[in-house]
């Protein structure tokens, strides 16, 4: 082999080495992301339950007086359902969750981290707003 060719695969190696510490704190920085995007909305699992508890409450109410609307029973026990549904989003999602990745390469921790990272995401999106719509039927908003 000529010395030019060795010196180009040595460039070329310390350029590949020099780019995986950087994908790796990437990933690193990603996964911070997603779990932040956890921890703002994990606090609001009690929120849920007890709105969901206070809609059904109030869904009980009108259906046991006889001036009940069907309507605004059926509204309030999708609210019901739905604050129950974000609540049930978050515990799917931190069970599939993997926190470690062995086996994986930096670029398949990317593509994991930026999925996970959407799906957080969504749960974060479902609890906020089901929790608005609850608030906003009771007079809390």
């Amino acid at each position: 082999m000529s010395p030019n060719y060795s010196r180009f695969f040595i460039a070329v190696f310390f350029i590949l080495s020099a780019c995986a510490p950087d994908k790796k704190e990437s990933n690193e920085t990603l996964k911070q992301e997603v779990i932040a995007i956890h921890d703002e909305v994990m606090p609001k699992m009690d929120e849920l339950k007890k709105l969901k508890k206070q809609i059904l409450q109030k869904s009980n109410g009108l259906a046991a007086d006889s001036a009940g609307v069907p309507g605004e029973i059926e509204k309030l026990n999708t609210i019901a359902s739905d604050l129950d549904s974000a609540f049930e989003g978050m515990f799917v999602w931190m069970r599939q969750f993997k926190s470690t990745y062995e086996e994986m390469t930096e670029e398949e921790i990317e593509t994991y981290l930026l999925d996970q990272k959407i799906k957080v995401q969504k749960v974060n999106e479902d609890v906020k707003a089901s929790i608005s719509v609850a608030k906003k039927e009771l007079g809390n908003s």
